[in-house]
Formats: C-alpha cells, structure tokens, sequence
C-alpha cells in the first residue's frame, strides 16, 4: 500500500536545533562552525508539492497532485543519524534497497515505478486542471511525535487517492529510534513470545475497541497475524494494524495499547525481552 503513496519533491528549509536527552554538552562542527551546547538534535522542515500531468493511451487526460512535508532530521545528539532517516525511508518507501537521499527521491518522484504510465509522458505542470481531467493524489506527513530521555518516536502519516477508486487509502507508520544505542527499534528486539503477543493483541483489542474475532480478518489458522506496526508510549506498546490488515476499510487503523496491567508479572517477561522490558521501564 505504501508503495502508491508516491511522487514528492524534497526541498529542505530553515534548519532548526531542538534539545536533545543524552547529548552531555558535546561539541558540533556544521558548515565549518563549531557549536557547544545543550541543543544539539538538529531538523530540517521540508514542505513542498509537485503536480504531473500526462494523456494515457485512451486519451484521458490524467493528473498527479503530490505534497510531502517533514521535520526531517539531520544532527541528534551532537552527530549525523543515518539509522533514523534510512529507518524513515523504508517505511516511506517500503524498499529496503533505498538508503541514499538521491535515490530515494528520484523513486519518489517517479510515477513509472508506480504506474503503467511511462516517464517521459509525465510533464510537471504549476497547476491540476481538476475539471478536465482524472486526479490522482497523495500526501505524506512525517513529524516527531514524541521525545523522552530514551526513545525517539516519528509518526509518518500517509494518504493516497489513485483516479477512478472508490476512496482513499491512508496509514500511519512508526519508527522510534533509540538514543542511546542510535538504531531504530525493530519489533523482534523487543518481542521475545510471538504466541503470547497473539493472545495479549486481541485481548487489548476487545478492550479499545470491542471486536469480537468474528469482527476481524483472521486467517483459517485461526491465528491473529502479527502486526508490522508499533510504537512505545511510556509503558504501553501499541500494536498498530493498518486499513484492511484485519479489519474493513470502515472499521479503520487498529491501535491497540498493550498495557502492563493486561499482563500477570510473570507474563510480562516472558512477552519481552530484556531489552524491551528496559525499553518501556518494566524491569521493576
């Protein structure tokens, strides 16, 4: 589904510098310039559209309006975080083989790599002639939701309409980026029981929103899939399943907070591993 969400132009602004945890007053070299301080996570906000128009071979005339906008980030604690923004990438590009900014934006900016259309009938226009033709557009937000002592958390919320569907489709992605070990949190670092995390989603399912497993896309093993999506707030992990995941388009995204009261102790550290009960401070 990410993968029609597509075609920016990524122009990057006025950068900014934010306070960042952990960073025990280190020095910062930018552009030649040596800065020590305690706000030493650096952003960028990126805000820009791109419009294509192009006539298919039926003769429709067929138009592309694509915005992105992010505060994107360049320096945390003091250095470049290359981890975060290919962890950022993938989950805009849903491509592991894109890791270089370059190249992500010539794929985004690509409408063959998404479309029938070939790319040189694509011709950038200033504005979409919405009454002459069939629209197709797309949206990505990626902003920093959150920021503790610990854990970074981005929220990259997408939207995409292709001409001639029945209705958008949208999503909301996560990455959180650990400070301190300056990676991007994936899901089996922090999940030790696969079985356990099954039957806890569910339960904390029926308890945000009610759903019975007749309510819910389960396969004919009768297994709830395991989620792609997640995020920690404070203690609680949220299991995040997307439109059509597991439920209809009408039922919406599924955010399910597994808090740490659903669990017996002894189940919350056979749920996690040592690394994640120390993520969301369960060691106690």
């Amino acid at each position: 589904m990410k993968k029609i969400i597509l075609l920016f132009l990524i122009t990057i602004t006025v950068p900014t510098l934010w306070s960042c945890a952990n960073n025990n007053g280190k020095t910062l070299s930018s552009d030649g310039t040596t800065v020590t301080d305690s706000t030493l996570c650096q952003f960028s906000n990126i805000d820009a559209d791109k419009m294509f128009a192009c006539v298919n071979d039926e003769g429709d005339s067929l138009y592309f309006d694509n915005s992105f906008s992010a505060f994107w980030p360049q320096i945390i604690n003091g250095k470049p975080c290359p981890e975060l923004q290919q962890a950022l990438f993938r989950a805009m590009t849903d491509s592991t083989d894109l890791n270089e900014l370059d190249k992500v934006i010539d794929f985004l900016l690509n409408p063959a790599n998404y479309t029938d259309i070939q790319s040189d009938q694509l011709i950038p226009v200033n504005a979409v002639k919405q009454d002459e033709g069939k629209l197709s557009t797309s949206e990505v937000d990626v902003i920093m939701q959150s920021m503790t002592d610990r854990l970074l958390l981005y929220h990259l919320g997408t939207y995409s309409y292709m001409a001639g569907g029945a209705h958008g489709i949208y999503a909301n992605n996560y990455v959180t980026y650990d400070l301190k070990t300056e990676k991007a949190v994936a899901f089996e670092d922090i999940i030790a029981d696969t079985t356990l995390l099954r039957n806890v989603t569910f339960k904390a399912i029926k308890q945000a929103y009610d759903y019975d497993k007749d309510d819910l896309f389960i396969p004919d093993n009768g297994l709830l899939p395991l989620p792609r999506d997640f995020y920690i707030e404070g203690s609680a992990l949220h299991v995040v399943y997307q439109v059509y995941e597991i439920a209809s388009y009408a039922q919406g995204m599924i955010d399910a907070p597994i808090y740490p009261h659903m669990l017996k102790p002894e189940e919350i550290k056979q749920l996690y591993t040592p690394y994640g009960l120390e993520l969301l401070d369960l060691n106690d």
